[in-house]
């Protein structure tokens, strides 16, 4: 299901109210002006599992930064300028047939982003 900005941020404010343990997988493609070192077509990739901290809307910030994901660990933060992406979100048992039995028994609710510049970011409730 497609979402909009200001559904996405309820979702991800809602796993901040339930303290979900949720996990971040963020890639960017191959970009022409540099080597990718991960593997064909991707240039860099990051992974966190934490808590979301914040999800939120500023209305007076336009562009990337209208929107905004803060998400913690126990060492380290990320923050996340969501103003502009793209959302997707699924259950478990929407995924497609040939990985769905891994979906459900590894998270428990997903929404994927895409940025206009082609980074994707996979925020997957986990618990």
């Amino acid at each position: 299901m497609v979402l909009s900005l200001a559904d996405a941020v309820a979702i991800f404010n809602k796993w901040k109210e339930d303290s979900a343990e949720i996990l971040v997988v963020i890639e960017s493609p191959f970009q022409q002006s540099r080597r990718g070192i991960l593997e064909q077509g991707i240039d860099w990739a990051l992974g966190l599992q934490g808590q979301m901290s914040e999800a939120s809307i500023d209305p007076i910030k336009k562009g990337k930064k209208a929107g905004t994901v803060y998400v913690t660990s126990a060492d380290r933060n990320l923050s996340l300028s969501i103003g502009l992406c793209t959302f997707v979100y699924e259950e478990p048992r929407e995924a497609k047939p040939v990985v769905r039995a891994e979906a459900e028994s590894t998270t428990v609710q997903r929404s994927q982003c895409s940025s206009p510049s082609n980074e994707v970011f996979c925020i997957l409730r986990i618990t």
